[in-house]
């Protein structure tokens, strides 16, 4: 019984050796850069101001743009299609929270800023 258990021992401490170093292990990836960083922070704002839009029952153009206000609070706009055609959906957006906190729709000349909408 002492050698059975001497036995495992040995086995489980070989496992353990071999399950610990793998001569295969990929190097660690380099962090993201800010900039990367940055660019999915502005897709995922976007995406979240899509599906609150069209859970509000908006029909959304292809225009659309989000501007970092503030660390985490965002101003989104969405052109609007079909009967809204030629007007902006306006949100405000907080990051932390992911919820929107004011919404807007204006007529797209009175939206229009220095940046135009991009698709």
């Amino acid at each position: 019984m002492i050698r059975s258990s001497l036995s495992s021992l040995i086995l489980l401490s070989l496992l353990m050796t071999a399950c610990a170093t793998t001569a295969t292990e990929r190097p660690p990836q380099p962090p993201a850069s800010p900039t990367v960083q940055a660019e999915l922070g502005y897709r995922e704002v976007l995406q979240a101001g899509e599906e609150y839009a069209r859970m509000q029952g908006y029909a959304l153009a292809e225009k659309r743009e989000a501007i970092e206000v503030r660390p985490n609070y965002w101003r989104l706009r969405f052109g609007l299609a079909e009967k809204d055609s030629g007007r902006l959906l306006d949100l405000e957006f907080d990051g932390a929270s992911r919820s929107v906190v004011n919404e807007v729709v204006v007529p797209e000349a009175a939206g229009s800023s220095a940046n135009s909408l991009s698709p």
